[in-house]
């Protein structure tokens, strides 16, 4: 079983210390026993950190590639470069319905990582990879963090004239919302008191 203090979980798997000091900050306002967990996925600011505790508990994988790909999606625009991020998430999303396959997905992430080897813009190639991380997660996902981490670097990089602490807060809150969204506090909980040890990347 978790331990009751997430911190405690953090530190026994192995979360990297921006990570642990990124949401001591926000468990430690809650009293023990007053439900940390639940305070930590509510108040977490990062899509990515989210998605990877939801990962290492456990939480089922359409939850998780649903979570990826509403990340993966904050970052795409109209723009035609981005043509292969919106057909790898397309396909995935087709892939949860039963309507597309493994090998479907395993093509159109192939394109989209290509893409993003050849993308001149910074923010181009970074939505690009968020897409693929996407697909990837089909099969791996823990490589579906990456969507949003990569979903929020896109964001960054498009708006950094508007200052980094803003921007950042702007882009991994975004990422943080798609995840609650796709991830509803009760799936987690149920993980919480299901999981014994589990090691954090």
């Amino acid at each position: 079983m978790a331990p009751d203090d997430p911190l405690v979980w953090l530190r026994e798997s192995g979360a990297q210390g921006d990570v642990i000091d990124g949401l001591a900050a926000i468990v430690e306002r809650v009293p023990p026993g007053g439900g940390r967990w639940h305070g930590l996925w509510v108040g977490c600011p990062r899509g990515d950190w989210l998605l990877g505790i939801a990962v290492r508990l456990g939480v089922e994988h359409p939850f998780l590639v649903r979570a990826a790909l509403a990340c993966a999606r904050t970052a795409l625009t109209d723009e035609t470069e981005l043509a292969p991020a919106r057909l790898v998430l397309d396909v995935t999303a087709r892939w949860l319905e039963g309507q597309a396959t493994d090998d479907d997905v395993h093509r159109a992430t192939a394109e989209a990582e290509a893409a993003a080897d050849a993308a001149q813009a910074p923010t181009t190639a970074a939505a690009l990879r968020s897409a693929a991380a996407t697909g990837m997660g089909v099969v791996e996902p823990e490589m579906l963090v990456g969507a949003a981490a990569f979903a929020a670097e896109s964001m960054m990089m498009a708006t950094l004239d508007c200052g980094m602490p803003l921007v950042m807060g702007y882009a991994h809150g975004k990422g943080a919302e798609a995840v609650r969204a796709a991830i509803p506090w009760p799936l987690v909980e149920a993980r919480v008191f299901a999981t014994s040890s589990t090691r954090m990347a």
